[in-house]
């Protein structure tokens, strides 16, 4: 029931987020005592972050969409945001874009052993998403993958470091 609702939210979200050069990373669903929490995880389809303005603007629209729909019984929240540092990775195209960053996942059922990994992206087909994972590739079928979310990358940590240094 759930992921029917999941996905009516999206069809609704998808021509708004066209419109505004936008994409959707990830939508959230979720009960918090009687109160619905619907959540949007949204980039800048072409790369370079989301602004706030632009995170404003989308909220603005699918609200007036939601309410008009009427999708849920009684009140919700809303919260739109950027999908932030440790974004989470679903598409083929978002683990390609990605290629050479370290992901984490967690799987549904355990590859080599492991029901979680940690490896840099290689890349992603149809027959899912190849990982470098202690100098060797792991090929991670599709279905397996519960959750991936990028690594917020050390370099940047050591950059973040730096700065105090001189």
């Amino acid at each position: 029931m759930k992921d029917e609702l999941d996905k009516r939210v999206e069809s609704l979200a998808g021509p708004v987020l066209t419109e505004l050069g936008l994409e959707l990373v990830d939508l959230e669903l979720s009960r918090q005592g009687s109160r619905l929490w619907v959540r949007f995880f949204i980039d800048r389809a072409a790369g370079g972050g989301v602004t706030v303005n632009e995170c404003g603007e989308f909220n603005l629209a699918i609200s007036r969409l939601l309410d008009v729909e009427n999708l849920f019984s009684g009140s919700y929240m809303l919260e739109v945001s950027s999908p932030g540092l440790d974004r989470r990775v679903r598409k083929i195209s978002d683990f390609n874009r990605f290629s050479g960053r370290v992901v984490r996942m967690a799987l549904r059922e355990p590859v080599e052993g492991r029901k979680k990994l940690k490896g840099e992206i290689v890349g992603a087909d149809d027959d899912g998403v190849k990982l470098r994972v202690d100098d060797r590739e792991v090929l991670v079928p599709h279905a397996l993958i519960g959750r991936a979310n990028l690594e917020y990358e050390e370099v940047e940590r050591k950059r973040e470091k730096g700065k105090g240094k001189k």
